[in-house]
C-alpha cells in the first residue's frame, strides 16, 4: 500500500458485520414502535431524509457493533503509519462519527447528512474531491464489499475488497486489479439453520399431548392432523426466533453465550433473516389453510400476535414477561386440541399453566444470576433487579409444586377412572415429577442451570431417565 494515498473504509458490510441502517431502526422497533411506523413517512422525503430520522430516534451503541477485526487492524496499521484515513459511507453521519469515535483511527468521515445520500456516484464525487484537495490528485484507495462500488474501484485504479473468499473477491472488483483481499466470516447454511432454532421444536411436541392424554394416537387421520400442527407451528415459531434476534441483537452480543448466534456474530444479515422468516410463514400458512381448521389456522395467527407482543412489550416487564412465556407452552397444547379435534381439559391446562410458568421462572432466576447488571443493579434487557433473585425463586418453586398438586388431585379425580385401568400407577409420575422439579431448582440456585431449562432437560442424562420413568408409569396406568 502507499501510505500516501488516503484511504477510504465503506461502513456497513464493510468496516462491520451487518448494516448500521437495518439495525438502528430495529433497535427504534424495539424502543418505540410507533416511532418506527412514523419514521417509515420520512421516505417521502427521499433515503437521506430517512437514515437521519432513524439515526436521531434510535439507540445506538458502536461499542456492540460486530466489526470486522481483519478490517479495522488493517485501517489501524495504516493510521499508525500516518496514512489519511476516511470513514466514507452512505449511512447517516450522526452513526458514522459515533464509530470513528469509538475506534479512533480515522482522521476524518464522509457521510450522508439529512439531504444527501451518499451512495454510488455520489461517494466517489465526493472522495475524488476530497483526495484531490489533500494530495492534489485523484488518487486514493478504498475498501468496500459490493459490486455498487466498482465505479470507485475503476476511479482509484486498484479495489480492495472485503469478502469470504478470495475468489468472491476477484468477481466483486470484476476488471479492477485486486490490490488486497480482506476476509469476513463465509455464509453457510448451517449458520441459517442454526437461526432458525430447530432444537426449539422440542417444545411443539406439546402439540401430540392432547392426542396421547385421550388415548386416541390411533386414530390415523388424528394423528396426521397433529403432524402436520408440528410442522406448521414449528415453522412459524422458527420465523419469530428470528424477529426476536433482530430486536435483541445488542443485548446478544453483550451476551457471553447468546454472542455466538449467527446473526449476533454477523454471519447472516437482518435482511436476510427477514427475508427467511417470511419464506417460513408463507410454508407455515401455506401448508396450515388446506390441511388443518380453520379456529387453528387462527391461532397460529394468534401466535404470531402473541409473540410480537412479548418481543416489543412484555419482555422486560415484571412477571408479565414469565406469565407470557407460561401461557405459550399452554398455547401449544390448546393448538393441539384444535388441530385434532380433541377437547383439552380444564385440568391439562391448569396443570401446564403453572408448570410452565414455573420453569419461565427458573429461567428468570438463572438470567439473574448469570446475564450483566447495570449501576443500578438492574438486569440487562429484563424487568429485574439482582435483590429480585430470592423471591422470584420462591415464586417459581410455589407455582412449579402447585402443578404437582394440580396432577395429584387429578389422579384422585372420577376423570382418570375412564381413561386408565390402573390410575394408582400415575403417582409415579408425580414422584418423578417432586424430584426433577426439586433438582431444577437446587441447579438454578448453584448457577448451574441454562437460562432454557427446556434446552437443558433435553441434554441432561437425568432429565432424560426422569422422563422415561413418567412415561413407564403411564404406561403401567393404561
Amino acid at each position: 500500500m502507499d501510505d500516501r494515498l488516503p484511504l477510504f473504509v465503506d461502513l456497513d458490510n464493510t468496516l462491520i458485520l451487518g448494516d448500521t441502517l437495518w439495525e438502528s431502526f430495529a433497535m427504534l422497533v424495539r424502543q418505540n414502535p410507533v416511532a418506527a411506523l412514523t419514521a417509515l413517512f420520512s421516505l417521502l422525503r427521499g433515503r437521506a431524509a430517512f437514515k437521519r430520522t432513524v439515526a436521531r430516534q434510535a439507540p445506538f451503541f458502536p461499542d456492540l457493533l460486530q466489526y470486522n477485526d481483519q478490517v479495522v487492524a488493517f485501517v489501524c496499521q495504516e493510521a499508525a503509519l500516518g496514512r489519511p484515513t476516511v470513514l466514507a459511507t452512505a449511512a447517516d453521519a450522526r452513526i458514522a462519527d459515533a464509530v470513528a469515535a469509538h475506534l479512533g483511527c480515522f482522521t476524518r468521515v464522509i457521510a450522508s447528512d439529512g439531504t444527501r445520500n451518499l451512495k454510488g456516484h455520489r461517494k466517489l464525487e465526493v472522495i475524488a474531491a476530497f483526495a484531490e484537495e489533500a494530495t492534489g490528485k485523484k488518487a486514493f484507495d478504498y475498501i468496500g464489499d459490493s459490486r455498487a462500488d466498482r465505479p470507485i474501484w475503476q476511479a482509484a485504479g486498484r479495489a480492495l475488497v472485503v469478502a469470504g473468499d478470495q475468489a468472491t473477491a476477484q468477481q466483486i472488483a470484476g476488471p479492477t486489479e485486486l490490490a488486497l483481499f480482506l476476509p469476513r466470516p463465509l455464509k453457510v447454511w448451517r449458520d441459517l439453520l442454526k437461526a432458525l432454532r430447530l432444537h426449539q421444536w422440542a417444545k411443539n411436541i406439546l402439540i401430540f399431548t392432547p392426542l396421547l392424554l385421550s388415548h386416541q394416537y390411533s386414530d390415523i387421520d388424528k394423528v396426521f392432523a397433529a403432524l402436520v400442527g408440528f410442522v406448521c407451528f414449528g415453522l412459524c415459531a422458527s420465523a419469530t426466533y428470528l424477529w426476536n434476534d433482530i430486536l435483541d441483537l445488542p443485548a446478544d452480543r453483550a451476551h457471553p453465550r447468546k454472542q455466538h448466534r449467527p446473526l449476533a456474530a454477523g454471519r447472516i444479515s437482518i435482511a436476510e433473516s427477514l427475508g427467511l422468516s417470511g419464506l417460513l410463514l408463507g410454508l407455515s400458512f401455506g401448508l396450515a389453510l388446506p390441511v388443518l381448521p380453520p379456529v387453528a389456522v387462527l391461532l397460529l395467527a394468534g401466535y404470531i400476535a402473541l409473540t410480537l407482543a412479548y418481543s416489543l412489550l412484555l419482555k422486560e416487564k415484571l412477571l408479565l414477561d414469565a406469565m407470557m412465556l407460561g401461557l405459550l407452552f399452554a398455547y401449544r397444547i390448546l393448538f393441539g386440541g384444535v388441530t385434532t379435534g380433541i377437547m383439552v381439559s380444564d385440568w391439562l391446562i391448569a396443570f401446564s399453566v403453572f408448570f410452565f410458568l414455573g420453569l419461565a421462572l427458573v429461567k428468570r432466576y438463572s438470567e439473574i444470576i448469570t446475564k450483566m447488571q447495570n449501576q443500578t443493579g438492574k438486569i440487562s434487557g429484563r424487568g429485574y433487579y439482582t435483590e429480585d433473585r430470592e423471591v422470584i425463586g420462591v415464586l417459581g418453586v410455589a407455582s412449579s409444586y402447585m402443578s404437582i398438586l394440580i396432577m395429584a388431585l387429578y389422579i384422585t379425580s372420577p376423570a382418570v377412572v375412564g381413561l386408565y385401568s390402573h390410575p394408582q400407577a400415575l403417582w409415579g409420575v408425580c414422584l418423578v415429577m417432586i424430584y426433577w422439579i426439586s433438582r431444577i431448582w437446587v441447579l438454578s440456585h448453584r448457577g448451574h442451570m441454562p437460562d432454557d431449562p427446556i434446552v437443558f432437560a433435553l441434554r441432561d442424562r437425568v432429565s432424560l431417565l426422569a422422563g422415561a420413568g413418567c412415561v413407564m408409569a403411564v404406561l403401567i396406568a393404561v
